[in-house]
């Protein structure tokens, strides 16, 4: 059986922890199967004690800060700061016993940028780190990203043995912004052999990333789960806007998924 994730962020354990209360029942209650817990730099000390109360012993992974808070693998001269912004991620996947940590590519495109990016991450010199496809414009940064194509993930992972998050509305947006099939962009990946993967509905025939719950875009959700990801895969729910109130919502995607894949 598929496997879907519940991903919170860890400014939750200090501005929502109703939300993240709430998160650890349904978890514990196995509602969900695993958590994704995005780290933000420099609040491990003031969670750590918090996170590891409600979620020891949950299955979790990790996803590091990206370009939006400062950690960008393309900028040589950034490796040092990156690396401080990393630690969060590493410190939280050894309290959570996690065995993935998602990092992003960087900025910037061309050779020069990919190389730097693949530098750095090997630098980093962490067996859990997992490299996640990007689309080809962050609308937060705006700036051009890499790690969008096939081909640069494949490097990607060939360069520094990285396992791989088949992200499926990047790899969407990234195929129309090439203009390419998303279907065969989506083969390509999956040959890759991803780890884990994340799914929200969103825009087909669009390059932005929108994030919207199941049944909420006209993405094909039933042949992106059935066709592309296998029995006992990992799919972190990575869905919504704002500050969230309960996981009323996420209980409602993972009944319409599993609906819709049965």
């Amino acid at each position: 059986m598929r496997r879907f994730g519940l991903k919170l962020w860890s400014k939750d354990f200090v501005k929502n922890i109703d939300f993240a209360a709430d998160a650890e029942k349904a978890l514990k209650e196995e509602k969900f199967d695993y958590l994704e817990l995005f780290a933000l730099p420099f609040l491990f000390e003031e969670i750590k004690e918090e996170v590891k109360a409600r979620f020891c012993g949950v299955k979790t992974i990790i996803h590091a800060p990206h370009a939006v808070q400062g950690l960008d693998l393309a900028v040589k001269e950034e490796f040092d700061n990156n690396k401080k912004r990393l630690e969060a991620a590493q410190r939280f996947a050894d309290l959570l016993n996690a065995e993935m940590i998602i990092l992003h590519p960087g900025c910037g495109i061309g050779e020069a940028c990919l190389a730097e990016s693949i530098r750095q991450f090997k630098a980093m010199n962490d067996a859990r780190l997992t490299v996640e496809n990007l689309p080809a414009y962050c609308s937060q940064t705006k700036r051009l990203l890499h790690g969008v194509t096939v081909d640069e993930i494949r490097l990607f992972i060939e360069e520094t043995g990285a396992k791989f998050c088949l992200d499926f509305s990047h790899a969407i947006c990234g195929a129309n912004s090439s203009k390419n099939d998303i279907y065969e962009v989506l083969s390509g990946f999956k040959a890759l052999g991803p780890s884990m993967y994340h799914l929200c509905d969103g825009d087909v025939s669009s390059t932005n990333d929108s994030h919207l719950h199941y049944g909420d875009g006209n993405y094909d959700l039933r042949r992106l789960v059935r066709d592309f990801t296998d029995e006992g895969a990992f799919l972190t729910m990575e869905i919504g806007h704002g500050i969230p109130e309960d996981v009323k919502p996420w209980l409602d995607d993972i009944s319409y998924i599993r609906r819709i894949i049965a």
